[in-house]
């Protein structure tokens, strides 16, 4: 492919609305982008390298990095996650923390499992306490009100115990007349309180039917299975008793916190529609080190607060200064990864397919092997961090895979994370105006078929993005061709649990339902999905009544 070819019209008009500057082409952003990096890493042509990878499409940038990465303004990093205490000091200093990260562009999450029950006792003044989702209420009104800029607005979300008190409480957060309606919030369930509620404790089975129950309703609350979290993290947390509390807003890091820790997520991700073409260069140990020049940018940006003249900037770095700890001593990375679906449709593989999901081990077998030797290069040249003395690494983890929503569309409209694609053929808004998106694999299978044209696509369009009624396929390439609705859900979380070994974070992983599914099944799939240790299961969607005909119909056809 000719180089920059993903940067069509639609991704330009993207990046105008808030990631580049007045001006400023995204060629130009990201020569500066390379060139800092350079800088930091002090290797000789790493800029040229990684601005010819960026033109081939071959990586990804988190919106944040987009955004202030090698510029004054701002932090280029994607997400920040809090431990609060069980004193007031605790729930205010975290309260003031968070509108500060959200004032500096992250997403942030908080753990409140140690926060006394609503009507515990507090011994200080005989009062009794208010509960942790009463403080919650805090963080939605203070998200809410702090801007990030043009990029995104602030965002939280609370993760909480299932075996809390306050966790029906805590279930009830965006249902109709609750108080709270904007934070997303997560449950950490452990294996002991697992394998107790299916053993048939009744008190743990309603707080799971619960949260299926809330999951089939709003798409969440997340799932995070806190013991696999923990027993497959790296082993310097399991060498220092680190204790994985709680994920971020988009549950895919897996990372410590504690008192004087806020965690911090540094992300960005390879493009594997280009696997075969970057598979044996060092794309994956490019990426580690550019990681390693994002999480130093954050770190001097802090310091060159925390020095600041000015009273103002000395204080924001105060309300920084976990985040600050958590980064200077691990330097914790997340490389993750966009276009899995977009990979196999090239390859002409079915999502459920057994060459599929050979695939999907190999491409993080190979990027885990590559992360891990990249981040060992990186300690001899540059040194380890204060966690990692000892352990010859630069960083504690090097992989997440994240959802990359915006992120896909820049890059010429592939799939998302290692998410199937949701439909062949879609509408999107794109500064300020309708765009139809199509499917770019399906678009040249079409066009040798001449079928590339306008009545194919309505009809298409019509059947919400599929293509099983189009006579002019074959049924081995409308199973390539299957969109998100019409795969089975097994086979995603069988993917998610085989790839998750080469994975030292998470993954941001969605499931689709259709809303009568009995809940037995869903139960099931949960299961399934920690049996097979996935860290974390992120949104639930619902699917409408065209999409389960047709997985139905499909069903039927292959005798499940």
């Amino acid at each position: 492919m000719e180089s920059w070819y993903w940067l069509n019209e639609n991704s330009r008009a993207f990046l105008d609305r808030g990631y580049l500057s007045p001006g400023q082409t995204a060629e130009e952003r990201i020569r500066v982008i390379a060139d800092t990096a350079e800088q930091y890493l002090g290797r000789k042509g790493f800029s040229d390298k990684f601005y010819e990878y960026m033109s081939k499409g071959w990586i990804s940038l988190a919106s944040p990095v987009w955004s202030n990465f090698g510029i004054k303004k701002g932090l280029p990093i994607s997400c920040f996650g809090s431990y609060v205490s069980d004193n007031m000091g605790s729930i205010l200093h975290t309260h003031a923390e968070v509108g500060m990260m959200s004032k500096y562009g992250g997403g942030c999450s908080g753990y409140f499992g140690e926060l006394r029950a609503r009507g515990a006792e507090i011994a200080s003044d005989n009062g009794h306490s208010s509960g942790s989702v009463h403080f919650m209420q805090l963080f939605e009104t203070l998200v809410d009100v702090v801007s990030q800029g043009s990029v995104r607005r602030g965002h939280f979300s609370p993760y909480l115990p299932a075996e809390h008190n306050d966790i029906m409480e805590f279930l009830d957060i965006g249902t109709e007349g609750n108080p709270i309606q904007k934070l997303t919030h997560g449950v950490t369930v452990g294996d002991e309180w697992m394998e107790s509620m299916i053993e048939g404790d009744e008190a743990k089975r309603k707080i799971w039917a619960r949260i299926i129950q809330r999951r089939g309703e709003m798409g969440y609350p997340y799932i995070m299975f806190s013991d696999t979290a923990n027993k497959a993290t790296v082993d310097v947390y399991k060498d220092n008793d680190l204790t994985i509390y709680a994920s971020n807003m988009c549950s895919e890091i897996m990372l410590p916190s504690k008192d004087d820790w806020s965690f911090v997520c540094c992300l960005s991700s390879v493009n594997l529609l280009h696997y075969e073409d970057w598979k044996d260069t060092d794309l994956i140990e490019t990426m580690i080190g550019f990681l390693d020049a994002v999480m130093e940018d954050f770190i001097v940006k802090l310091e060159a607060l925390r020095d600041h003249e000015q009273k103002e900037k000395r204080q924001a770095f105060r309300f920084m200064e976990r985040a600050y700890n958590f980064a200077k001593a691990n330097r914790a990375l997340g490389l993750g990864v966009l276009g899995y679906h977009s990979l196999l449709q090239s390859k002409n593989l079915a999502f459920e397919s057994d060459e599929a999901a050979a695939l999907n081990r190999e491409v993080f077998k190979l990027m885990q092997e590559k992360a891990d030797a990249a981040t060992k290069e990186l300690a001899k040249e540059l040194g380890e961090p204060e966690v990692l003395k000892g352990y010859g690494r630069r960083n504690t983890t090097t992989m997440a895979i994240a959802p990359t929503t915006s992120s896909a569309f820049i890059l010429g409209q592939v799939s998302q994370g290692i998410e199937p694609i949701w439909s062949n053929c879609y509408t999107k808004d794109v500064a300020k105006m309708k765009v139809t998106i199509k499917n770019p694999n399906l678009q040249a299978l079409l066009a040798e078929k001449g079928r590339d044209d306008k009545m194919t696509w309505d009809s298409i369009r019509d059947n919400d993005g599929s293509v099983q009624h189009l006579e002019c396929l074959t049924d081995e390439e409308k199973a390539v061709y299957r969109t998100f609705a019409e795969i089975d859900q097994e086979k995603i979380i069988d993917q998610a649990g085989e790839r998750q070994a080469y994975i030292d974070q998470g993954q941001s992983l969605n499931i689709m339902v259709a809303p009568e599914t009995p809940v037995k099944d869903i139960n099931a799939l949960y299961i399934k999905a920690w049996k097979q240790g996935v860290k974390s299961l992120y949104y639930q969607h619902s699917m409408n009544a065209a999409q389960q005909m047709v997985r139905k119909k499909l069903a039927e056809k292959e005798g499940k």
